[in-house]
């Protein structure tokens, strides 16, 4: 039976729950590369109802046929030792665990039984735990050991009528991040899956179309993977199914210190929204001792706030000896000068990535003195004036360690073209100091003139100081919004890679803090390796809009404002998504693609007109969803209207008592979105259109055209949702009642 390519010649593998389905074809796999397999399976139905030798024969028969070795077990998994003993007596040893076996008996817990709990709990976490026990020592001992648990999807998000079952699966996770641990040093690995496939344990909650679809031998491979001797990966967690393979880690929100001991159920009140933030700063613990890092983080910093540190201490009446705005805002600080050439012009380009196709002549007027167009990049106009930012650590007034100083956002505004080479003069001042409670918003300006006295470019240096606030004053003005039009997709997307010493690069064109550069450094800060300059990103983004709405033209560009959101590291891929929100404005932001956060968000372009375009041509229309939640479904240009026009005929007190739940139908059109809620929980039913804050046990998001057909019985509702044609959100069960609904074809 065996293949070429990777072998399991001279292993041994134990399959629990390995007569049907997943564990079945683990077993045949396995054997089919030379391993020895012991397949298990007590025999008993998928609700762990008695008990039988014939299927565990099966396997154990067609494996022998094919030239495989395996030996069958009968035992239940909860009698774990008696798994491995047939194991150690047949071959010698466990190589492979792979702990399968299952049953499902699903029911909300109102009405569960505490037989139903404790049995799920044997099975899936007791036998995991008792094979996993009697197989450790063999596996220490020979120093090698591949262990797969087996979690779902119910288990790491949720799922109704399976609070038993989700709970044994997202126990069995922590199992196995433990003894990923524990199994290191001695060379066992042992590795997480959510398998989605058709079984018996299935055919129960999922139509059968879609489990046809959904075929064991799609997940195997990467169970193959996992147990392979060649596999180094421990403590993984992954989703898997119909040939799609996922990884998955937990998030954690950057979070809020809380002052101690004035710590009170008003401060979390008044921060919720700031601790439930996932925009910026997340960060993705793997250890106890991330999560615990964070709490002695805040333990030093009230430490520091009672001796005098950059905090108010408790009971300190709001005031913060450490600033005093109307000295800080009265300092006049020294001007700067500052001079520049042609090569400097290009290498900042080059710093921000310009250029980085050598056979693109796109962008060869930023970084070649000889082109006939040849112009310095607009963005270079924030770098002239930053040696402001080293005058704003000693102004007085403003005490604080500069660890804590944040570049919050940047507005930038070109008078004019910038020269490709000058001598330019900077005149910075602290415009204004806003008191955000954790922190105070410094405001610099700074106006940079040519030799004549012009003011060429205006920038504001939105600066959060960590620790600094609660002196009393001003919260400011909340800042503008330049969000996406809602439900609207990017009109443009552009996807461009850093380079590894992107910092490095970036820095030669005068910012020089080691946070970039030294590895040693940048731990002091908190990340694990060198961060890409904000700025850099920045201009990573402007050439985006350039590029794509100035045709690489930067004498078009006018103004620019954007909020740094979370660091980037070099080598990381941005991902700039663009929105026209009128013939001059461009509103953007910047995601990167390899941890799917943003770094840049708010965000827009201001362009000067293009001088080439005809006088009548007007910026395309955005269109924003007209969704009021008690306008009736009329009048919306949608084909769906007439679909639902035609259900709400059906509505019924009959109808009601057979589906007993409520779906949202997220519709879209082009760039258009319309809502509508079928009620059909209460009553005869109803059908409105609704905006996107309706609630639903069950939303449906499908495109106009495809949700006609949908409705006409033209279009396989399985295979539509797993080529991504239609999106499921909530409760997945009740959608499919919605073949109830389908109105007479003829009237479509």
């Amino acid at each position: 039976m065996a293949d070429n390519k990777l072998s399991f010649e001279g292993r041994v593998a134990i399959v629990t729950g390995a007569g049907n389905g997943l564990g079945r074809q683990y077993a045949l796999d396995l054997a089919r590369r030379c391993c020895r397999v012991v397949v298990n399976d007590l025999g008993g139905s998928t609700r762990g109802e008695g008990s039988g030798h014939r299927a565990a024969d099966a396997v154990v028969q067609l494996i022998q046929q094919h030239g495989g070795q395996a030996v069958a077990n009968y035992d239940s998994v909860t009698d774990g030792a008696k798994i491995v003993k047939t194991a150690i007596d047949t071959w010698g040893r466990v190589d492979i665990v792979v702990n399968n076996a299952g049953i499902l008996r699903d029911v909300s817990f109102a009405k569960m039984t505490d037989n139903d709990w404790k049995l799920l709990h044997a099975v899936h976490l007791d036998g995991a735990y008792a094979v996993t026990k009697a197989a450790w020592p063999y596996m220490r001992q020979q120093k090698y050991g591949r262990i797969i648990m087996v979690t779902s999807a119910a288990g790491l998000y949720g799922n109704f009528g399976q609070a038993h079952y989700s709970s044994v699966k997202m126990a069995l996770v922590g199992l196995a991040n433990t003894l990923a641990k524990e199994g290191a040093k001695q060379n066992i690995l042992v590795n997480t899956i959510a398998p989605i496939a058709g079984s018996r344990m299935t055919e129960t909650v999922l139509p059968p179309d879609l489990i046809a679809a959904l075929k064991p031998e799609y997940v195997s491979p990467l169970v193959q993977y996992l147990v392979h001797e060649s596999n180094k990966q421990t403590g993984g967690i992954y989703e898997v199914g119909a040939g799609w393979v996922s990884r998955v880690r937990l998030e954690r929100s950057r979070g809020v210190f809380f002052d101690l001991p004035a710590f009170r159920i008003e401060d979390v009140a008044a921060r919720m929204k700031d601790i439930e933030d996932f925009t910026s700063g997340t960060t993705y613990p793997s250890t106890p001792q991330d999560a615990f890092a964070s709490i002695m983080q805040n333990v030093e910093r009230c430490k520091n706030m009672k001796a005098g540190g950059n905090s108010p201490a408790a009971g300190s009446g709001g005031k913060n000896s450490n600033i005093d705005v109307q000295q800080a805002l009265s300092f006049k600080m020294e001007p700067l000068s500052h001079t520049y050439t042609e090569c400097d012009v290009m290498l900042y380009a080059l710093g921000i990535g310009a250029a980085a196709d050598p056979m693109d002549k796109s962008e060869l007027r930023f970084v070649y003195e000889n082109h006939p167009e040849f112009q310095a990049f607009p963005t270079l106009g924030v770098v002239i004036p930053s040696a402001a930012l080293n005058q704003v650590m000693s102004i007085p007034g403003l005490k604080f360690n500069p660890m804590a100083l944040l570049h919050g956002e940047q507005q930038m505004e070109l008078k004019k073209p910038l020269p490709t080479s000058a001598t330019l003069k900077s005149y910075p001042r602290i415009k204004n100091i806003y008191d955000k409670g954790s922190g105070a918003l410094v405001e610099l300006e700074v106006s940079t003139r040519d030799d004549k006295g012009a003011e060429l470019i205006n920038n504001v240096f939105s600066l959060f100081v960590r620790g600094l606030g609660k002196f009393g004053g001003d919260k400011g003005p909340a800042p503008p919004k330049f969000a996406p039009p809602p439900h609207t997709p990017p009109e443009v997307v552009h996807r461009e890679k850093t380079l590894d010493n992107q910092a490095l690069l970036y820095r030669l064109s005068g910012d020089y803090n080691p946070l970039h550069a030294d590895p040693d450094m940048a731990k002091m800060g908190g990340f694990n390796q060198p961060i890409l300059h904000g700025l850099c990103s920045f201009g990573y983004a402007a050439r985006a809009v350039v590029r794509h709405y100035a045709n690489n033209d930067g004498r078009r560009f006018k103004a620019i404002r954007a909020r740094f959101a979370s660091p980037v590291f070099p080598g990381e891929t941005l991902v700039t998504e663009m929105w026209r929100v009128s013939p001059t404005r461009i509103v953007f932001r910047c995601r990167v693609a390899e941890r799917g956060v943003y770094a840049i968000n708010n965000a827009m372009v201001e362009l000067h007109p293009d001088p080439n375009a005809p006088k009548a041509a007007a910026a395309p229309a955005v269109s924003t969803p007209i969704a009021t939640a008690a306008s009736p479904a009329g009048g919306t240009g949608f084909k769906a209207e007439a679909v639902f026009t035609e259900l709400s005929k059906q509505a019924s007190p009959d109808l009601v008592a057979k589906v007993k739940g409520s779906f949202r139908f997220d519709i879209t059109k082009g760039n258009e979105k319309r809502y509508w809620l079928l009620d059909l929980k209460q009553g005869s039913g109803s059908i409105n259109l609704v905006d996107d804050k309706a609630k639903a046990d069950c939303t449906i998001a499908i495109s106009d055209d495809d949700f006609v057909k949908l409705m006409k019985g033209t279009l396989n509702p399985q295979q539509a949702f797993m080529k991504g044609q239609i999106k499921l959100r909530g409760n997945l069960m009740l959608a499919q009642k919605l073949q109830l609904l389908q109105p007479p074809k003829s009237k479509l």
